[in-house]
């Protein structure tokens, strides 16, 4: 049991069920490493982690936004865990712990209940087999290209986990996509829900994977670059954004993709770094949601753009049968703006948003 939590309850949904699940915190994906070298998923199941923060009493919640998955109803389509098996983890703190330690117990009973999920699959034929190793490097033909991963860490409810501890503030840095994929890098921020890089986007990225299946044969993926985004200060961010360009550089990248964590001040860091790569002959392309009707920030060097969506599009009403997660901020009946829906508009790749010609 985790001493920090009075009740952790597990209900599980499907697609279809007339069911709003709100407060949604974090998303993981079932998957457990086998003798250190074999990692085990279970597809198409999700565990899904629930807390009224605010409802229990901690005010360091008063800022965090709705955050919801409608299993049915006009909404289901607007996150991707709308269209899979969630396991539900609903917790509520016990009286007096620390916020910081309520987190923690969430997010340990989050991984330990995906764990156990995925070691059904153990002994089992797999349907799908991915190679999690280095990158080949195979054909120095190729152009190279990196993937410059932005996370941000400020803190309790707003921070980005590698190996369980906060991430703080750090440089960029090259980290090795195999600990991406196995669960080094674990969502604890839970502002702007559907900007939000959830842990099952780290798990599963889509980005690693496609650039993973071209290398070698179109391309050379010389890694992931981990930075930093929402920083303070005008020179901070510059400064960061040319030290990704400059690790980019050495790397021998041609290319680089720059993806954007949740929005507003983070988007400047974004556009920094596109600028950074530019200027150094790297031919860049970042992933950024629309946010008040538009931009938040944007750099001449920036003319090739991946639209993840509009935070501000309006979803109609809907009224579920059943809210699991506390009627506080599940706007019942209520039309709803697609920022509000986990995944949603993630920046990451990740999201399921189609170009088609008007």
């Amino acid at each position: 049991g985790e001493p920090a939590l009075a009740e952790a309850t597990v209900e599980v949904v499907r697609p279809g069920d007339p069911v709003r699940v709100s407060n949604v915190l974090d998303v993981v994906l079932p998957d457990v490493l086998l003798d250190n070298a074999h990692l085990h998923r279970l597809d198409g199941v999700a565990v899904v982690t629930v807390c009224d923060w605010l409802g229990a009493g901690y005010p360091e919640a008063t800022e965090l936004p709705a955050s919801l998955i409608d299993m049915a109803g006009p909404g289901s389509d607007r996150s991707p865990w709308g269209s899979t098996v969630n396991v539900v983890l609903r917790c509520v703190p016990a009286p007096g712990t620390s916020v910081t330690d309520a987190d923690a117990a969430i997010r340990r009973g989050a991984a330990d209940l995906a764990r156990e999920l995925a070691r059904a699959t153990s002994g089992h034929e797999p349907t799908a087999i991915a190679n999690l190793g280095a990158p080949a490097f195979a054909d120095s033909s190729l152009p190279g290209v990196v993937l410059i991963m932005q996370v941000a860490s400020e803190g309790p409810l707003v921070e980005t986990f590698w190996e369980g501890r906060p991430l703080g503030v750090f440089e960029p840095h090259v980290i090795r996509v195999r600990d991406v994929l196995t669960g080094s890098l674990a969502n604890g921020a839970y502002d702007w829900p559907g900007v939000r890089n959830v842990t099952a986007v780290y798990q599963d990225n889509a980005m690693i994977r496609e650039l993973s299946a071209a290398d070698g044969t179109s391309v050379r993926f010389l890694g992931v670059i981990l930075a930093p985004g929402y920083l303070d200060g005008a020179m901070q961010k510059r400064l960061a954004a040319e030290a990704s360009a400059s690790i980019a550089e050495h790397l021998g990248a041609a290319a680089a993709i720059c993806t954007t964590f949740s929005s507003g001040d983070s988007h400047t860091d974004t556009m920094l770094a596109v600028q950074a790569c530019e200027r150094l002959g790297i031919r860049t392309v970042a992933l950024v949601c629309e946010t008040n009707g538009g931009l938040t920030d944007h750099v001449p060097e920036a003319t090739s753009l991946i639209s993840t969506g509009n935070e501000d599009e309006l979803v109609e009403a809907w009224t579920p049968d059943r809210v699991i997660g506390g009627t506080r901020l599940a706007l019942v009946g209520e039309r709803v703006a697609a920022v509000h829906y986990v995944g949603g508009l993630v920046q990451t790749g990740d999201a399921r948003w189609t170009a088609v010609l008007a």
